[in-house]
């Protein structure tokens, strides 16, 4: 990607386990300082194309609600005064 040092090489860390995730860090460096927000969205860009490419989803965490108790309540009268 125009912008990334070869040398140093890029590195990927495997950080943690997450809630449905596995947690990962990208090391890079880049050319200019000031261009490092923009060269980590762009990674981000490239790496969720190269996801969908290769028909990787990312989970999102379900949740159930259960709800206790009584009947729930009467909706309220739709009149318009």
């Amino acid at each position: 990607m125009p912008g990334l040092l070869e040398d140093p090489a890029p590195t990927v860390l495997f950080t943690d386990f997450g809630d449905s995730a596995l947690n990962f860090e990208l090391r890079c460096f880049v050319e200019d300082v000031a261009t490092s927000s923009g060269k980590r969205s762009d990674l981000r860009y490239e790496i969720l194309r190269c996801f969908r490419a290769e028909g990787i989803e990312i989970p999102f965490p379900q949740r159930d609600l259960n709800i206790k108790g009584g009947a729930l309540p009467a909706a309220p009268d739709s009149k318009v005064l």
